[in-house]
């Protein structure tokens, strides 16, 4: 018997009970060569999870923590604690013990559900007393955890009606942390519902849109900025249990999918991977490309090969990890000179503008350089149990995202450095992305970052760090000849060091203060 109460449609977690109601057999939510859900499963499914956290004790407001791998088991936990006004704590899959337990007691969190993935790092954990409730989808059963099933037998799959305050806090989601602690993002239902709009919006989703899904779930900007919004457009989500470029390609081309996302490194191998099968994915409408910025050249093949379905933005975890800028089709129909440098022009809702120093603003002419300032409605509402770093940083509405670029007069925004990074040597500005673009210019080079150092004459010199691939054998001399004939001599890197790996923190991104030294 399928369910006839009528949900708040405001309400996060709502999306999942109208599809139940509007179109209860299609497909919600599936892994690939896995289980499926369906929208009036999935529905039932969520209320089940729901109804056993407030039947084990647990009152809206209590913090539930998340540390799996990617599953169904994943979505449905988070869905299931905004239908019961719980607050999400995700945990990165590639997280120690000491970094959970960092972000457990910093959240209070009373709840963990975790996977056999981490089941050894959840036995490692200081103070697993503090857990209440503590639920295992996997085999392992340590420190007394329930099984899933157990946990989730009792509770009831009728439909909730809860409509948790559009204010109220539904996700903590914790800073990369390149420095220091990380900062908890205090997300709320009002912000996350704005995001699901405007992601929709500026991701070019359409009505009932298909993705297929390869990035971790455990990365915070992942279920409101991706899953959420498919499940508003009444769409249809494929995960990826791991990324797997060439699974990822035949399954866009088997499930007919409309979206998905790339992260930078994987862009010259999803090319290749589709030039190989023969394909060029005609069923995407948008391809996303993500996190890490990419050579302009590898954003050119891209378009070159499929034509202009690509999709270039600027996002953070404070805008509830979704869009601020995005670029649209008609800019990469005909590219104009520096748009695969940009990130594109303020979604709908969102508003940029450049400041400097002092918050006083600056010409939008492509020239001017300051920081990106931004107000949209899915601005987080501030920093979990820190008044400090949110009167710094989110002022009079404006939310000071501490990136410098710049923004050219017909609106598009380009993203240069963070301003942390900034180097400032013998009084001249030196931007690293400036530095690391003529680098990766040079055929052998697979990846380069530049920082500070420190000097004695001119206070701060550009150090560049590289790693090598390919034929090609590359020495300093070479890349430092290469630089010469493209920047100026106060930008010159004084060393270069090639390395084989570069430092990354759980999210993907390059560690800049351990090379900092």
């Amino acid at each position: 018997m399928r369910s006839t109460a009528v949900p708040a449609p405001a309400a996060l977690g709502s999306d999942v009970s109208l599809g139940a109601i509007r179109h209860p057999d299609r497909i919600a939510l599936a892994l690939i060569d896995g289980p499926a859900l369906s929208y009036l499963e999935m529905d039932r499914e969520t209320n089940r999870i729901a109804n056993s956290l407030l039947g084990a004790g647990l009152r809206p407001g209590d913090r539930v923590a998340i540390w799996m791998g990617n599953s169904l088991e994943y979505v449905c936990s988070y869905v299931a604690c905004l239908k019961a006004g719980l607050v999400i704590v995700q945990i990165n899959t590639r997280h120690t013990s000491r970094e959970a337990d960092y972000q457990l007691a910093d959240s209070g969190a009373s709840a963990l559900l975790f996977d056999d993935s981490v089941a050894e790092r959840v036995q490692g954990l200081e103070e697993p007393e503090r857990l209440r409730v503590l639920a295992t989808t996997g085999a392992e059963r340590v420190l007394d955890a329930r099984s899933f099933a157990e946990f989730t037998r009792y509770g009831c799959g009728t439909t909730l009606v809860r409509a948790p305050d559009p204010d109220a806090l539904a996700v903590i989601g914790y800073t990369s942390g390149t420095t220091g602690y990380p900062k908890g993002v205090e997300l709320t239902h009002r912000s996350i519902r704005n995001i699901g709009i405007t992601n929709a919006l500026g991701n070019r989703y359409a009505l009932g849109s298909r993705q297929v899904f390869g990035l971790s779930l455990s990365f915070t900007a992942a279920t409101p900025a991706h899953i959420l919004p498919h499940l508003y457009v009444g769409g249809t989500t494929l995960l990826m249990s791991s990324w797997e470029t060439e699974r990822m390609v035949a399954a866009i081309d088997e499930e007919r999918a409309s979206f998905t996302i790339l992260p930078s490194p994987a862009i010259t191998d999803f090319i290749e991977a589709s030039r190989g099968s023969g394909t060029r994915l005609t069923s995407l409408q948008s391809v996303l490309h993500s996190a890490s910025k990419a050579p302009a050249e590898h954003l050119r093949a891209f378009v070159d090969y499929f034509g202009p379905r690509l999709l270039e933005g600027w996002g953070m975890t404070e805008n509830s990890g979704g869009l601020v800028t995005a670029t649209t089709v008609e800019d990469f129909a005909s590219p104009r000179p520096g748009i695969f440098s940009s990130a594109g022009r303020a979604v709908p809702g969102a508003i940029v503008r450049l400041a400097d120093e002092s918050g006083e603003p600056l010409p939008h002419d492509g020239e001017a350089v300051g920081q990106l300032l931004v107000r949209t409605a899915s601005l987080a509402r501030g920093y979990w149990r820190n008044p400090e770093a949110t009167a710094a940083t989110f002022v009079d509405g404006w939310y000071r995202s501490g990136d410098l670029g710049t923004i050219a007069p017909d609106g598009l925004v380009t993203v240069i450095d963070r301003r942390d990074d900034l180097i400032v040597s013998g009084g001249m500005n030196v931007y690293p992305s400036e530095v690391e673009r003529v680098i990766l210019e040079l055929e052998g080079v697979r990846e380069a970052v530049v920082v500070a150092a420190a000097h004695e004459r001119w206070g701060q010199t550009p150090v560049a760090f590289v790693v090598t691939g390919g034929d090609r054998r590359l020495d300093a001399e070479t890349i430092l000849g290469h630089c010469e004939s493209s920047l100026a001599g106060y930008k010159l890197p004084s060393r270069i060091s090639f390395v084989d790996d570069l430092p990354r923190n759980a999210s993907g991104k390059v560690r800049r203060q351990a090379l900092r030294g």
